[in-house]
């Protein structure tokens, strides 16, 4: 994975000079330092902004990339989900946590870079929870695997598996927290997860990766 040493060149913010709050996102003494960092950033600290950026570049990287499949293209969605982190930090609400809202809007940015360059490729909006009786079977394989083995078998999902899978086994979201960063139904977020680790237990099992 290559290294990024320097974060991306932001322009002053000039919101809430001396607020208390990120809309309505109340920080005070014991409040979680990733909240504060992004209560900060909407004043427009740029120390905090480095802070928060060394905090999740690799995280982004490492899901942007798996993702795209282009360390180039991931390196370049990563900066501008950082500099969006930068010009939106004073509209978060505080609903969600800061990690489900910045990985939301990597969601969206890689899914756009998609749609640019694979405009082909069809959206599935899967109908509906599907009980899987699996579970602990292919969690099992997935992690008898190796890093390796499992880099390929993710590069032959559709986008939408790969992002549930990366999400939850590398990023170690909840299915609600996913349902949030992707911008779908908890029940879609089970049946993608469910054919997505039904086509990764396969390909893993086959043992025949390239």
């Amino acid at each position: 994975m290559l290294e990024r040493k320097h974060t991306p060149a932001i322009e002053a913010n000039p919101r809430s000079p001396c607020g208390l709050s990120v809309e309505g996102a109340q920080v005070n003494a014991g409040v979680d330092s990733e909240l504060e960092w992004i209560w900060k950033i909407a004043q427009g600290d740029r120390s905090a902004f480095e802070q928060l950026y060394h905090a999740y570049q690799k995280r982004l990287f490492g899901y942007l990339y798996r993702l795209v499949g282009k360390s180039d293209v991931a390196e370049e969605l990563m900066n501008d989900v950082m500099v969006g982190v930068w010009k939106g930090a004073g509209r978060f609400k505080g609903n969600s946590k800061v990690s489900t809202w910045i990985f939301g809007i990597a969601h969206f940015r890689a899914i756009s870079s998609l749609r640019r360059t694979h405009p082909d490729e069809v959206e599935i909006e899967d109908a509906g929870p599907i009980a899987d009786t699996h579970e602990l079977q292919e969690n099992a394989l997935i992690r008898e695997s190796t890093r390796e083995e499992v880099r390929r078998a993710l590069a032959k999902l559709n986008r939408q598996h790969r992002a549930v899978i990366e999400l939850t086994f590398y990023q170690e979201f909840s299915y609600p927290e996913i349902a949030t960063i992707l911008g779908c139904p908890v029940n879609t977020v089970k049946t993608r997860m469910f054919y997505a680790r039904k086509e990764l237990r396969d390909l893993l099992a086959q043992g025949t990766l390239p």
